[in-house]
């Protein structure tokens, strides 16, 4: 069977798209692109994978790997890699990683004439002001709702020009498009990282405002959904848990026995709260552009995920429940005690 390249392999989802890989009935084989394989190596969940055989490189210079003679048969790339940062300070990286790593991939599955599914975002489409908006897969981008804000405007423009080059090389381009992510297994503690600071009582306040999350086990397996379907769409949203910060936490609060954040700042004291102290370079606070986001909706729908991928969200309690698990067992500072 064609292998299947995944770049970002050592990330939350590459992590759990490479168990899948291997917990299916046919496992498939997998090459992992990484940026350093004894840092791979090191990582404690590495050796429990199934065999997946490692090409060394940066998204950034596909030309030093391309002709590995491993990649002359692939079925697909999956592109996870990104740099996910939310700060102005970082709008350069973000645009040259996101955008010209994505065009890269772009042109390797051109030369290797395979399937690129690339993860963007659903925050690309579906930010709003007020709560019970949505954006299905025939959405606009919303450039204006997120031009001051550098990762949702770098993978915009990721998207938008991925398209254009896919066409112009004849790729079958799938843009897949997940909310926030959050479940067990996050080594890097980035994606549930609000989830953390909070399990640590290091969250004093939340801003006013709405979250959309869904499960990375049912990501995992979307993703596999789209790299084996035959006939695909060129956009795919995963819908999942939609509900105001506020709730969010509450509904944290009853899986953890950890109280809520007892304040809920309206948006404009937290932002000026947050912006003096960046002023001032303390990083007590959230970086500005985090209180900004916070205060948006990210109302999300799909036309095509059920029918086509057989899409279910699982309930959100449960992918709380085992998130919080997986943090009290392995992440430093926070409380083991069982929650409620």
């Amino acid at each position: 069977m064609s292998p299947l390249l995944v770049t970002g392999a050592s990330g939350f989802l590459g992590r759990h798209l490479l168990e899948a890989l291997h917990s299916g009935p046919v496992p498939r084989e997998a090459l992992a692109l990484v940026r350093d394989e004894a840092a791979w190596r090191a990582l404690d969940w590495t050796s429990k994978l199934g065999p997946v055989e490692i090409v060394t490189g940066s998204v950034l210079e596909a030309e030093r790997f391309a002709d590995d003679p491993r990649l002359q048969s692939l079925c697909g790339i999956v592109h996870l890699a990104a740099t996910v940062k939310h700060s102005r300070r970082d709008a350069a990286e973000l645009e040259h990683t996101n955008v010209e790593g994505t065009l890269s991939m772009v042109r390797l599955a051109a030369a290797r004439r395979c399937r690129l599914v690339f993860v963007s975002t659903s925050g690309t489409v579906a930010c709003f002001d007020a709560p019970g908006a949505w954006a299905d897969e025939t959405a606009p981008f919303c450039e204006e709702a997120v031009a001051a804000w550098p990762y949702y405007r770098s993978k915009i423009r990721a998207e938008r020009e991925a398209r254009r080059l896919a066409s112009e090389l004849g790729v079958d381009l799938v843009v897949v498009r997940p909310p926030v992510v959050l479940g067990p297994r996050d080594h890097r503690l980035r994606s549930t990282g609000n989830l953390l600071r909070y399990l640590r009582g290091k969250l004093p306040f939340i801003v006013a405002g709405g979250i959309a999350f869904v499960d990375v086990r049912d990501v995992a397996r979307a993703l596999l959904r789209v790299v084996e379907r035959e006939s695909v769409r060129p956009v795919y949203h995963l819908p999942g848990t939609e509900c105001s910060v506020e709730a969010f936490f509450r509904m944290a609060e009853e899986l953890s026995g950890a109280p809520a954040p007892r304040f809920v700042l309206p948006y404009r004291p937290a932002w000026l709260l947050a912006n003096a102290t960046a002023k001032l370079g303390l990083s007590l606070l959230p970086d500005p552009v985090v209180v900004e986001m916070a205060s948006h909706y990210w109302g999300v729908r799909s036309l095509f995920a059920e029918s086509d991928l057989g899409w279910r969200s699982r309930d959100p309690r449960d992918t709380l429940r085992d998130t919080i698990a997986w943090l009290r067992e392995n992440a430093p500072g926070v409380a083991s005690t069982a929650g409620r």
